[in-house]
């Protein structure tokens, strides 16, 4: 099991000082990263930045609409960047079974043009696949039943009243990558993403997991980081650190 970061995490950073961000992700302990875009540079230019600081992008979060425009594009940035694994990261909620219906067909081909090139792929959770729809199923039971690889989110799955040991054991050697957001419910009950650590998750639970589903890496994500996003990160990767076997 390894430890990887979303640089989604790092977005306002990386867009004002890419290789600077970079480098001090890695001084601050990091080897894996999980892509959330390119900042305004070619995948070349990328790559060599990314090997410039010692890191190694293991994944990347592709907008579905990407697949769909420009797959050959997705697939040769993959190529030249190094990423193993392709993730949806999101897809509009559906509001009825028709929709999600419309969407699970999204992701299944989604899900082709990765494996047609020979690439890993997964979808990411947020909290909306569990809602109700229409007839009373819901678009996570979809993707389940179809037997797509999943990236939990277990902050997410938290909030959407699941719990994440739970779910992933029902997921076992289905999730290649697992992200780590912890979550703290506010007192207006609400829940807010904080440092690993610092919420209402079990790491060690969730780790052994983890462990136990196959998943490769654990990645650290925050939506909303503090003003000194690297701090969390470091923070973050410290509690992971301690919950690995």
């Amino acid at each position: 099991m390894q430890l990887a970061v979303q640089l989604y995490t790092l977005r306002h950073a990386l867009e004002a000082d890419l290789e600077g961000t970079l480098a001090a992700l890695a001084e601050a302990g990091a080897h894996d990263v999980e892509l959330a875009g390119f900042y305004d540079r070619t995948p070349a230019e990328l790559r060599a930045a990314l090997d410039a600081a010692g890191l190694a992008a293991i994944a990347g979060h592709v907008p579905i609409e990407a697949f769909e425009s420009a797959p050959d594009r997705v697939i040769a940035a993959a190529e030249v960047v190094g990423t193993e694994t392709l993730v949806v990261p999101w897809v509009p909620p559906p509001e009825t079974a028709e929709e999600a219906d419309a969407t699970l067909a999204r992701i299944v081909a989604a899900s082709e043009v990765a494996g047609g090139a020979g690439l890993g792929f997964a979808y990411h959770n947020h909290d909306f696949e569990f809602r109700p729809l229409d007839d009373g199923s819901d678009l996570w039971s979809r993707i389940t039943g179809a037997g797509l690889p999943l990236e939990p989110d277990v902050g997410w799955l938290t909030v959407a009243g699941r719990d994440p040991v739970t779910v992933l054991g029902e997921l076992a050697g289905r999730c290649p990558l697992v992200h780590a957001k912890d979550v703290r419910r506010k007192a207006d009950g609400t829940w807010e993403d904080v440092i690993a650590g610092d919420g209402d998750l079990d790491w060690p639970e969730i780790v052994a997991a983890s462990v136990a589903a196959g998943a490769t890496r654990i990645v650290v994500e925050l939506d909303n980081p503090s003003e000194h996003p690297l701090d969390d990160v470091a923070l973050s990767l410290a509690t992971l650190r301690d919950a690995l076997p």
